[in-house]
């Protein structure tokens, strides 16, 4: 069966003029596996914009569905995130096309359907470039560890949000300061809503708890919080008991066969190979059971790297139809040992507790009573100089281990407590 593969590109950005740079200049290594690929119809938004690769006459189009029912394109390869990509993607798939996306929203949020509908059709849906870029944690999980059983996974899933707490960390401003300087110079989307807030890492983090734990659920179902509350004073405060602070993509195995799925801002210790991924870079952390800890890192995102991962796709699936294998799906669809997500208010941690208070006796008092009732222990305290501006000051308390839904009962009771001239700002630990 020859392994030629004629080309179908649903967008033609960043990644997607990387993509047909890539193909062009295929390295010794590809060659060697005698995969050969052609790009024969692409689709764009506007076909007169000016692109940074030139295509033959005939081949850029304004319809996606062009592409979708050229008999000459095998594999589409969808790289646009826009509205439309879900419908693209499903209907190649019925129209009986590979499909090769870098879209961590669609196969996060419609997963089970595209898989299915792929076995159906006896066709691949590939997916390497929707988490983290060049790194390659999906076929790592999916091929490399196989033969473990994953039981923890923490990943820095988002560069944008990284970059910022970097630079916050090396004390180069705040966090609205940085995160126009990271828009300015494209580190961030003019919309960064999508990275602050943790749902890009929720997504990313839907599509690895499937992989490493069979899990059905989207990122809905996932407990999310982002970077946008974190301030310098935090990362000073991690800096002296040691820590440093991360936007962290957490799954592990919990009681009764469930997954503990979480991202959120986390102080982990300083020393810790996640706490020295810096700038906009990304790491995943994985612990098998044979292997022990692993640890992956490199670019995120970019033109590049994405596009390199769009292209280790294509070379695997260009392999498996010269050898006549079957495809690759069959893995991915879920059946009676699917398991859920569990509620995060069940896991127990550490917590960092930082409570702007009225300088006067008996505060503290009152809020170590109203943990004592939820059965929180303080481990340490600290107390700075007086704020200048308010006459308050920051009380810090970190504790020993306790339940996240007594913590949240107790969050509640403290800020309504009258002496709390602003709310707490609760941050999780996470010993690695």
């Amino acid at each position: 069966m020859s392994a030629s593969l004629g080309i179908g590109l649903i967008g033609l950005g960043t990644v997607g003029t990387g993509v047909v740079q890539l193909l062009r200049e295929a390295p010794a290594a590809v060659r060697r596996r005698k995969a050969s690929f052609e790009v024969r119809r692409v689709a764009v938004r506007d076909p007169a914009k000016a692109r940074d690769v030139q295509l033959a006459a005939g081949v850029l189009s304004g319809d996606a569905e062009q592409v979708i029912s050229d008999p000459a394109v095998q594999v589409v390869v969808e790289l646009t995130g826009a509205p439309g990509a879900f419908g693209w993607i499903r209907q190649a798939l019925q129209a009986g096309k590979h499909v090769v996306t870098a879209n961590k929203a669609v196969i996060a949020e419609h997963g089970d359907e595209l898989f299915d509908l792929a076995a159906e059709g006896d066709v691949d849906l590939l997916f390497e470039a929707s988490v983290a870029g060049g790194i390659p944690i999906i076929r790592s999980l999916r091929n490399g560890l196989v033969a473990n059983h994953v039981e923890s996974l923490y990943g820095i899933l988002n560069g944008t949000t990284n970059y910022i707490l970097t630079r916050m960390a090396r004390g180069e401003g705040d966090y609205a300061g940085i995160l126009a300087q990271a828009q300015a110079a494209g580190y961030a989307e003019p919309d960064p809503a999508a990275d602050v807030s943790g749902a890009d890492a929720a997504a990313k983090l839907a599509i690895l708890s499937r992989i490493a734990f069979h899990t059905r659920g989207t990122p809905a179902d996932i407990y999310c919080e982002g970077i946008e509350g974190i301030e310098a004073s935090d990362i000073e405060f991690a800096r002296e008991l040691g820590f440093a602070i991360k936007l962290l993509a957490i799954a592990r195995q919990a009681s009764g066969g469930r997954v503990e799925a979480r991202v959120h801002p986390v102080m982990i210790p300083a020393e810790s190979q996640l706490a020295n991924i810096q700038d906009e870079f990304n790491a995943i952390e994985v612990v098998g059971s044979a292997v022990g800890t692993q640890v992956f890192s490199g670019a995120g995102a970019g033109r590049m790297p994405t596009a390199s991962a769009v292209v280790s796709d294509l070379v695997e699936l260009a392999e498996r139809r010269r050898r006549g294998a079957s495809t690759s799906i069959e893995d991915m669809i879920l059946g009676e040992e699917a398991v859920g997500f569990a509620d995060i208010c069940g896991v127990e941690m550490r917590y960092f507790l930082r409570v702007l208070v009225e300088d006067r006796p008996g505060v503290l008092e009152q809020i170590a009573r109203i943990l004592a009732r939820e059965g929180i222990s303080i481990a340490s305290v600290l107390q700075k100089e007086r704020d200048l501006e308010g006459g308050a000051v920051p009380l810090v308390i970190v504790t020993h281990e306790a339940r996240e839904r007594a913590m949240q009962q107790a969050v509640g009771a403290i800020d309504a407590l009258p002496m709390v001239t602003r709310g707490v700002r609760l941050i999780r630990m996470q010993e690695l």
